[in-house]
């Protein structure tokens, strides 16, 4: 029987009304899931191996049709990338009074945990948030926010009870609010709104570093809390919607378990290996600064490695042209991100005590740094089941050759910047082998 093959300008434009913003090829692969287009379809109708295959299709000929946008979005867009990670630090200004008023021993432990859960649990709300809108239910994306914001705070409010006073819970409560709530926030691109809100407490936190006293102190913790509450408005006011569109089943269940598990890993491996510094040693707990400041470079990086990269696909010919000029693209983000988070690094150090100790954690964290831009990269192509076991043998690899290493800051920090180079050369080693593949940036 000969297979007919329907043109998918059809199903293009079918989909446009629903997908003209959408931001993956995954959420096109949602919206044909729902509408009950499976492998077998997408190969008897449309001639794909299947309907991930099809979705990239898609969501390339979704991409070209758009005009391309003025120098001005292109600006837009750089900037709000690049303060992500400033707007993220904002609340460390408040950590000296903090630490002033409730003491570091009860602070820091409680802090790290709840950073964590914040860290795995906004990452999934912000996965399952724009996969929703993508197709189509911004009103349900909305609802899901804000009951992940509920959950969260229980959650962080619930597992601080369990070792510190009251003064515990409610930091936690705050931390994780502004984790949940700033990424809402940054959802919604209101970058210049949180800023806004954040400014009074940053700025009173750097005044009490200054000025020492402890009614300054008291001060910058009360507008800490004024300014997170005011975040928490603004997330909940901008996440106010309609009733919710029909349910959508089943379209993102695995999705979602690897970005949790994923997640999961990265927070571990990370607060795991700063965790035992946080209280006794202040030099390496702020080794990371640099990585947080520089965030929203490695994202932005990434953003111009995916436009250059589709650019490329225009003036080629050939496959083996492609994957020579991907990899120079790479490379020159790779060097970019390295060298910007490099910059951030050596301007936090200066500020403070430097020992051997610390300037190894702060070159591990720049490391890290730079497999986080290639993981972005992954992440946009949906390989988020080779980032799990990548970061899963990083984090086994720095957990299990611990013990057998002599104790030390020293060994630790050295093991743990060996497990960096693995996590980046395993990352490096699979995004090159998808530059192989045009059809990844289609």
């Amino acid at each position: 029987m000969k297979i007919i093959i329907e043109p998918i300008d059809e199903l293009v434009e079918q989909l446009r009304p629903r997908l003209a913003r959408a931001v993956e090829p995954l959420q096109v692969a949602a919206a044909l899931e729902s509408e009950g287009l499976n492998d077998k379809l997408a190969r008897e109708r449309y001639g794909h191996a299947d309907v991930f295959s099809l979705a990239e299709t898609v969501y390339a000929r979704l991409v070209r049709a758009e005009p391309p946008p003025p120098a001005e979005a292109g600006r837009d867009t750089t900037w709000r990338s690049l303060v992500h990670g400033p707007l993220y630090a904002m609340p460390a200004a408040l950590l000296p009074a903090v630490t002033a008023l409730v003491g570091v021993e009860s602070l820091m432990p409680g802090l790290v945990v709840t950073t964590g859960i914040g860290w795995v649990l906004g990452s999934v709300l912000s996965r399952l948030a724009y996969g929703l809108t993508g197709l189509g239910a911004p009103a349900s994306a909305a609802m899901t926010l804000r009951r992940g914001l509920v959950l969260g705070v229980i959650v962080a409010g619930g597992t601080a009870l369990l070792w510190g006073p009251m003064s515990m819970v409610v930091l936690a409560v705050a931390q994780l609010t502004f984790q949940v709530c700033s990424g809402i926030l940054l959802f919604h691109r209101r970058e210049g709104l949180l800023a806004m809100l954040m400014l009074p407490a940053t700025v009173a936190g750097a005044g009490y570093v200054v000025v020492g006293e402890p009614v300054v102190a008291l001060v910058a913790v009360a507008l800490g809390v004024l300014s997170i509450g005011a975040v928490a408005c603004a997330a909940v006011l901008l996440t106010r919607h309609g009733r919710p569109e029909r349910p959508v089943r089943g379209q993102f269940t695995a999705d979602l378990a690897l970005a949790l598990v994923y997640s999961a890993l990265t927070a571990g491996f990370l607060l795991l290996a700063e965790a035992a510094y946080v209280v006794s040693r202040p030099d390496l707990a702020v080794a990371g600064a640099g990585l947080v400041l520089g965030m929203g470079a490695l994202e932005w990086r990434a953003h111009r490695f995916e436009s250059a990269v589709r650019g490329v696909i225009r003036q080629v010919c050939y496959p083996a042209e492609f994957t020579a000029q991907g990899h120079r693209l790479l490379l020159r983000g790779l060097l970019c991100c390295l060298a910007a988070l490099t910059c951030l690094t050596v301007a936090v150090l200066a500020m403070t005590e430097v020992s051997l100790q610390g300037v190894v954690m702060a070159a591990a964290h720049v490391v890290l740094g730079g497999a986080y831009f290639v993981a972005f990269l992954l992440a946009n192509q949906g390989r988020l089941a080779e980032l799990c076991l990548a970061q899963g043998a990083a984090l086994l690899a720095h957990q299990g050759a611990g013990p057998l290493l002599p104790e030390g800051p020293l060994a630790d920090v050295l093991l743990f910047l060996a497990a960096c180079l693995l996590l980046l050369s395993l990352l490096l080693a699979l995004m090159s082998g998808s530059l192989k593949d045009v059809w990844h940036y289609r």
